[in-house]
């Protein structure tokens, strides 16, 4: 049988362990809790960045649409009998394409 001194120690020894294990577990909470912050910042950061250059790109586009929008219809008012027999001749192709089985 042991001993009631062996004993308080065994105690004494497992009441340390588990004061050990809680605090290394509380520490690597922690320590995910703050790489997650760390992580959704820098998700955050990317996700800023990429709306920025989506709204760039779509800024672009709209700017080039309205250009070349406004060329056309310059080369159709300065042109007009051309336009038309342009117009007229795409839409004989796209028919014909179009009713071929």
């Amino acid at each position: 049988m042991l001993s009631s001194a062996t004993k308080v120690a065994a105690n004494v020894t497992k009441s340390l362990a588990e004061n050990d294990i809680r605090n290394t577990a509380r520490d690597t909470l922690r320590d995910v809790e703050d790489r997650g912050h760390d992580v959704l910042n820098d998700v955050s950061g990317y996700a800023n960045e990429a709306g920025q250059k989506v709204r760039s790109l779509f800024d672009r586009t709209i700017d080039n649409s309205k250009n070349a929008t406004s060329k056309i219809e310059n080369e159709i008012k300065s042109n007009p009998i051309r336009s038309s027999a342009i117009a007229l001749g795409a839409g004989f192709i796209i028919g014909a394409l179009l009713t071929r089985r």
